[in-house]
């Protein structure tokens, strides 16, 4: 090969690099889903793309399935759902969740069972209905277990902060336990399961590729 081949071939190489490196600080990034706290939203072994274009012309919204930096150690990335804006209150009384003294509406949608680390759980599904900004409702799955974090003091949201709780919502560790999110920490809004892999069978979920966040 050619000197004249080699530089051209380091030019296109550089040129990617740095149109991926630019995709990545600011339009979209991959993540894995390591744990089982968004179930059945998102299950162990999702790769997702994050959208980190969207928070630039709106404010985040409750439903909004995001990625952040954990409050107590800004090297960890979460993932969790937002139910509480900055001015709410935010309670959880018996399992259900209150926004500013209203409790959300629930529908059951059925029984769900799923293996973690070698151990069958079983819980209910129920739809949940999180009341929009600007009127109107976002219907989402959670997940019940148990009673773990069922009942809670009242929280009220800080200017420019946010309230994260998992669907699974007594297999996660989240705002009730740790607090409120800044908003300059929240990195963007998961949009797409890009791949999945079952670490239980060995196998890709290939029913769950491609398949949109809600």
């Amino acid at each position: 090969m050619n000197r004249e081949k080699i530089v051209e071939n380091l030019k296109s190489l550089i040129v990617a690099l740095v149109l991926a490196l630019i995709i990545r600080t600011f339009l979209v990034q991959s993540f894995h889903i390591p744990s089982g706290s968004m179930i059945p939203t998102l299950l162990v072994g999702d790769f997702i793309l994050v959208d980190k274009v969207t928070y630039h012309f709106r404010e985040p919204e409750r439903g909004d399935v995001v990625v952040f930096l954990y409050p107590e150690n800004r090297d960890v990335y979460f993932i969790k759902r937002i139910v509480g804006l900055p001015g709410d209150t935010v309670q959880v009384i018996d399992g259900k969740l209150y926004i500013n003294g209203k409790p959300c509406s629930y529908s059951p949608a059925g029984s769900y069972s799923y293996v973690e680390k070698g151990t069958l759980m079983k819980g209910e599904l129920f739809y949940e209905f999180l009341p929009k900004r600007k009127g109107g409702e976002k219907k989402h799955l959670i997940l019940k277990t148990g009673t773990q974090g069922d009942n809670t003091k009242v929280f009220v949201i800080p200017k420019d902060k946010y309230f994260m709780m998992g669907d699974n919502r007594n297999n996660s560790y989240d705002s009730r336990f740790w607090g409120f999110v800044d908003r300059k920490n929240i990195v963007g809004i998961a949009r797409v399961i890009f791949f999945s892999w079952d670490g239980e069978r060995h196998l890709p979920r290939f029913s769950r590729i491609f398949k949109l966040i809600n």
